[in-house]
């Protein structure tokens, strides 16, 4: 992490930037405009600060992959991802941007680097505030894991016991239908477990969410609905998953249950599975599909520690699209090391209709965080 202290002589050089950010922005399109217009009053009001904090963080990742599909042999691909953070502090405010760079698509590489999220978070008096572009998740991510949000603004505040909030954005996952989207959310503590209600009252969904820990075993609940909407169907996700340890041995039930097989989802890996989840950790190689492709997964996980690793497996049964019954088996490795953590997995689904899905896929991954 490299780290910087600016000070006072450079006020003159943020406040000179801020204007030539306003300036240069009127000949860009409206949304642009915006954007400069946020940066340039946020380097402004820092600027007003003697001293500011600049870091500069990131995390990146190497993977390789053997994808046996079953029909033709196997197909190998080779992934990398760098995220870069770089993060300025001054009093309660925070300004992020986010660089990403990764190579999913070949032909795309010299323009894959790209300015992901950019916002920043401040308090203004009792209220919380985050304002940009940044990635966010409706309750426990059953329904939306860490979707996008383009021009977003979200607050929140305590009220005694209860936090109050509201995000309104522009933008997100098509498949969702959640372009343009304003709702409003609940939480608070009842009995040692965290409850949070998100309802959105144009789309007409709401998303209840129950997470605690009860005797040593942990207890998360997540059930959406949304009625009929424009002709759009109803849709009913729920989520359970109970854990918790038998003397070395870690187990994990998870149950998942989708109506109508919506799509959208690609970032919830029940269990921390590699075979359901193709968007999960920046992206899963050894995953065949996610988690919208199905009606319904159940499974379980075992995991214990030896030599230094985690030993890992998994077996679900599930039904994949409306009545397609399939079995999932997983075995997952990691060890930490100097620097990073390394990941091995086989993942292999049966009983697909499609051939093509009925391989063992096989894995290594290299993570890294700087």
């Amino acid at each position: 992490m490299f780290f910087y202290k600016s000070v006072d002589f450079n006020v003159g050089i943020r406040i000179i930037s801020a204007i030539f950010a306003i300036l240069r922005g009127f000949s860009q399109p409206t949304e642009y405009i915006m954007k400069k217009l946020m940066v340039a009053a946020v380097v402004a009001t820092m600027a007003s600060a003697s001293m500011a904090d600049i870091s500069i963080k990131g995390d990146a990742y190497l993977q390789y992959a053997d994808m046996s599909t079953n029909v033709n042999g196997s197909n190998t691909e080779n992934r990398k991802r760098i995220n870069l953070n770089v993060i300025g502090k001054s009093g309660a405010t925070t300004v992020v941007a986010s660089f990403r760079t990764d190579d999913k698509v070949a032909g795309a590489r010299a323009k894959a680097s790209n300015l992901h999220q950019f916002y920043i978070t401040t308090k203004v008096g009792p209220v919380n505030v985050k304002a940009g572009d940044f990635y966010s998740t409706i309750g426990l991510g059953a329904w939306s894991k860490s979707g996008s949000r383009s021009d977003a603004l979200s607050l929140s505040t305590k009220v005694g016991p209860v936090t109050l909030g509201v995000h309104t954005s522009v933008g997100g996952p098509s498949g969702l239908i959640i372009a343009g989207i304003t709702y409003v959310s609940i939480a608070t503590k009842i009995a040692g477990a965290k409850v949070k209600v998100i309802n959105n009252p144009k789309s007409k969904w709401t998303d209840l969410s129950v997470k605690g820990t009860f005797g040593g075993i942990l207890v998360a609940a997540e059930h959406f609905k949304r009625r009929s909407v424009n002709a759009h169907p109803i849709e009913k996700i729920t989520l359970l998953h109970i854990g918790g340890k038998a003397g070395p041995i870690k187990w994990d039930v998870a149950q998942y249950k989708n109506r109508n097989v919506s799509v959208g989802n690609a970032k919830l890996a029940p269990l921390g599975s590699m075979l359901i989840g193709t968007r999960a950790r920046g992206s899963t190689q050894t995953a065949a599909a996610n988690v919208d492709d199905f009606s319904k997964i159940l499974g379980v996980a075992l995991s214990a520690k030896a030599a230094g690793a985690t030993i890992k497996a998994i077996y679900s049964k599930n039904t994949y699209g409306a009545a397609d019954k399939v079995t999932g088996a997983e075995l997952i490795l990691t060890h930490a090391m100097s620097g990073g953590k390394l990941t091995a997995n086989l993942a292999k689904l049966s009983g697909a209709e499609f051939d093509v899905m009925n391989g063992t896929n096989k894995g290594i991954r290299f993570d890294i965080k700087f």
